[in-house]
């Protein structure tokens, strides 16, 4: 990013001070916000923006981006347009687009005998090759990942979702919603074909990947950069298997936002389209970190050279994906998750006596926020 900024400011003359908060971004940024010190321009997740944007924090950037000649809402995925808006308002124009696919252990899979996995395929052909990607405590076919942003995807690809469509009413205890999750427990826990807390040792499965103790483990593009550096096995990634909804995987994005309240608006937009020009988001793409929210640049060497041999796979998940659902008691619901479904997790409950009571709070937190 600062050798980007430098550049804005060289040919536009406009100063940039940059101000980096290394963690918890969204937090302190609302402590910044809150003090009245909000900065023109604002880097932005689809997450955090409808708690910023209900606070009537962010200017619509929609009548700019209309007006402008030289970027248009076609310049960018359907999908990240619809993530970075709040009741039909543009509030972010997006830099990327974060969606989940599937990585796999090529290695792994050819010392079983099993060929990789390819678009098409299904949650029954991954039930059908995952005995033999097995090894009782040593070797997993998939990783398991609490985060609900890695088993949502079972969640929707199975025909359930989180909540409904208005953000009313929770939908987890909801038939097709219980049985994904029936399926992803049952996949540590009836058929270990994912490894326990104790079998992990608490390693974070990104790290079992990298060690060869994960045939497949489902995640984003930001762990391209680092695997590139230090996995030594032959691996790649494949789409994330179709269930009776088919497969369908979130896709998300960040970007920048202008403060309604900055007292340089033109210079925040002229930095805004700088920063989501296709130059700027292919020095962002460059580093393998991100999906470019831009098609031109997702289609061209910036994104589809080197590892993973397979990007284009990212890509072909975008039409069938949708962003998450985001109310504005986001962040309350995602920690309710996180911090009760953990008794299903481990089995030392059945999924349905976890999520009924937590489906009842999810929908009062929905009811509170509207």
């Amino acid at each position: 990013l600062k050798p980007i900024l430098a550049k804005f400011t060289k040919e536009t003359g406009i100063p940039v001070e940059l101000l980096h908060f290394p963690k918890d971004y969204a937090h302190k940024l609302r402590m910044v916000v809150a003090a009245g010190q909000v900065p023109d321009v604002m880097f932005m997740s689809n997450e955090a923006l409808p708690g910023f944007a209900d606070r009537d924090v962010f200017e619509d950037l929609g009548p700019r981006l209309d007006a402008d000649p030289d970027l248009k809402r076609a310049d960018f995925y359907p999908q990240v347009m619809t993530a970075m808006s709040w009741k039909d308002k543009l509030y972010g124009v997006p830099r990327d687009l974060s969606n989940l696919v599937v990585f796999y252990n090529k290695d792994l899979f050819d010392a079983a005998g099993v060929p990789y996995p390819e678009a098409g395929w299904t949650f029954d052909d991954f039930m059908r090759i995952a005995p033999k990607l097995s090894k009782r405590g040593e070797q997993w076919a998939i990783g398991f990942q609490p985060n609900p942003l890695v088993w949502t995807p079972y969640v929707w690809s199975m025909g359930g979702d989180i909540m409904d469509d208005k953000m009313s009413r929770a939908t987890l205890c909801d038939p097709p919603a219980l049985k994904a999750l029936r399926f992803y427990v049952d996949l540590r826990n009836k058929h270990h074909f994912a490894p326990t807390d104790k079998e992990s040792g608490n390693a974070r499965m990104t790290q079992l990947f990298a060690q060869g103790k994960l045939a497949m483990f489902v995640y984003g593009r930001w762990a391209v950069p680092g695997y590139r550096k230090k996995i030594t096995f032959n691996w790649d990634v494949a789409p994330f298997p179709a269930g009776p909804a088919g497969s369908i995987v979130d896709t998300d994005s960040s970007g920048w936002a202008i403060a309604r309240a900055t007292r340089k608006p033109d210079e925040a937009w002229k930095l805004v389209k700088y920063l989501a020009s296709k130059r700027s988001i292919e020095a962002f793409t460059e580093s393998g970190l991100i999906v470019p929210s831009r098609p031109d640049v997702a289609h061209s060497p910036a994104f589809l050279a080197g590892k993973p041999a397979s990007s284009q796979v990212f890509l072909d998940a975008i039409p069938s994906g949708r962003p998450q659902r985001v109310p504005i008691a986001y962040d309350e619901i995602v920690w309710e998750l996180i911090d009760n479904l953990g008794p299903a997790w481990t089995g030392e409950e059945p999924i349905e006596q976890t999520v009924q009571p937590l489906c009842k709070r999810i929908t009062a937190l929905l009811q509170e926020a509207r």
